[in-house]
């Protein structure tokens, strides 16, 4: 939760940079370099900020990217020591359904984002700058992934799964089992053992 909300704070700043952004303002430009009179630096403040957030922001969200992996066996952990029912196949399916889901939603969204704003191929580095650009950056680049990290904010905040459960979980679990490979049924397991 801790990194998933960094990367929230930092694009509040992408965004608003991004808002700030005009094409005809030298200032709110991102600039590294220019080759008019030869090869020189430019930096300017506004490309620094822009570093700055993005770098934070993406190394605090990429931080948490495989993150729900052990999830998923956390949760079919959970799942066995809250019903008795050993359902690893079903919880990992949902999650492979979900992921391959929203990974082949991504490229629809983006087509739509540019048929929106007018164009015909998804634009490339020698692409003109058109108006709803910057409109469609922003909510592709800033908004939908906000949305997620705030939707994800929500879900977290009652995901009791702690390293300290997930120990008390796995030794119930475990006498669970011995038990029952000594003949007691799942019922009384699950009575005598919580």
């Amino acid at each position: 939760m801790r990194y998933v909300g960094v990367a929230l704070l930092m694009y509040i700043g992408v965004l608003a940079l991004l808002l700030f952004w005009r094409q005809d303002n030298e200032a709110a430009r991102l600039s590294l370099y220019s080759m008019e009179g030869g090869f020189h630096l430019t930096i300017n403040l506004y490309t620094i900020l822009f570093l700055l957030f993005f770098g934070i922001g993406y190394g605090a969200y990429y931080a948490t990217a495989d993150m729900p992996i052990p999830m998923v066996a956390d949760c079919s952990d959970y799942e066995t020591y809250r019903s008795g029912k050993y359902v690893p196949g079903i919880i990992g399916t949902l999650f492979s359904l979900v992921d391959k889901l929203v990974s082949s939603l991504s490229s629809t969204v983006v087509g739509f984002a540019v048929a929106a704003i007018g164009l015909k191929t998804l634009p490339g580095g020698d692409t003109p700058y058109s108006a709803g650009m910057n409109v469609a950056v922003i909510v592709l680049f800033c908004i939908l992934p906000m949305l997620a990290w705030g939707a994800t904010l929500v879900a977290m905040k009652g995901y009791i799964l702690t390293g300290e459960k997930m120990k008390e979980i796995q030794k119930v679990n475990g006498e669970r089992k011995a038990a029952i490979e000594q003949g007691m049924s799942l019922e009384e397991a699950m009575e005598r053992y919580k």
